[in-house]
């Protein structure tokens, strides 16, 4: 395996956790302002490294052009620049994707993130040319997303060119089915200088870290305990990494059935930690029952007594 302290990036991107901040919706299903910035907060407290935002699970595709502009601009001055930012710049045309990646580099974001559109997973030649022309529009680093919820996604001879042919390529946040072999594989094959991270896959957390990926990107709400077991990996100290994750395990295979659940869940606890003033989704199709309630607020008790644990041991 490489060695992390070995690693010479094409671009520096942050290495650690880089968390996705959720969207906090107010009655009016507006954005709450203020719940965002206690979000940031929280997250900078428990010691993320940095943000990438917005983006799938900031129910990006519920967002007007003005709102995600406005949702980067909060976080950009509320983090004051104490740690990296991302912005998702993901859109099904080039041209409106190479917009967002103009305004990222405009408001001094430190890369942006693009995922690859859906309907160019069956027509993977055109990939290429489509990244080549939004990559054009900017010289900030681009992190392709490659995002295939039940498929393999890019192929490996699409990614090895798209990194021979696309300079300002960072480097690809997979999320795939596995995710696993495939980290390793992109490190083989375009080696030390490419950026890799997981995201979906964060229940083989573990597994992730073994294999040396540079960050991991979860949703924002338990940072304090990814950012521990990162920590503790980190150092050498693979067992007790081991021990912690275990413990929000049950919590990962709950959220990860499907994305609803996931941001659903994840807003409750962040109201529950007071970070957030209300639990509202745009994204429709989700409904609690009193089934479904119980395990949340069992998984939330959980999560709550293993954070007090980490804060204890790291405070």
């Amino acid at each position: 395996m490489i060695r992390k302290d070995e690693l010479e990036k094409r671009y520096p991107l942050p290495r650690g956790i880089i968390s996705v901040l959720q969207t906090p919706f107010d009655d009016n299903r507006d954005v709450d302002t203020k719940s965002l910035e206690r979000l940031v907060e929280h997250a900078i407290g428990a010691g993320v490294n940095g943000f990438l935002v917005p983006a799938v699970a900031s129910e990006v595709d519920t967002l007007s052009t003005k709102e995600r502009e406005h949702v980067v601009e909060v976080v950009l001055k509320a983090s004051g620049r104490r740690v990296p930012v991302i912005v998702g710049a993901s859109a099904p045309s080039e041209e409106d994707c190479a917009t967002f990646a103009r305004y990222a580099e405009r408001v001094h974001a430190d890369a942006y993130l693009a995922a690859v559109p859906s309907f160019l997973y069956a027509h993977q030649e055109k990939v290429q040319p489509f990244f080549a022309h939004v990559a054009a529009s900017t010289s900030l680093p681009l992190v392709i997303q490659d995002l295939q919820f039940g498929g393999y996604g890019l192929r490996i001879e699409e990614i090895e060119r798209l990194w021979e042919t696309i300079p300002q390529l960072a480097g690809f946040k997979v999320e795939t089915v596995p995710a696993g072999p495939k980290y390793s594989v992109i490190r083989e094959k375009l080696g030390a200088s490419v950026f890799v991270a997981g995201g979906w896959a964060i229940p083989q957390m573990i597994e992730a870290l073994d294999r040396g990926v540079d960050a991991l990107v979860p949703e924002s709400s338990m940072v304090p305990v990814y950012r521990r077991v990162y920590e503790l990996h980190e150092s050498g100290r693979r067992s007790e990494a081991v021990t912690l994750f275990r413990r929000i395990l049950p919590v990962l295979s709950y959220t990860n059935q499907e994305l609803l659940t996931s941001i659903a869940f994840f807003k409750r606890l962040l109201c529950r930690k007071g970070i957030f003033a209300r639990e509202h989704m745009r994204l429709p199709g989700f409904q609690w029952d009193r089934f479904s309630e119980r395990i949340a607020e069992e998984l939330i008790a959980l999560v709550l007594e293993v954070e007090a644990t980490v804060s204890v041991r790291t405070g």
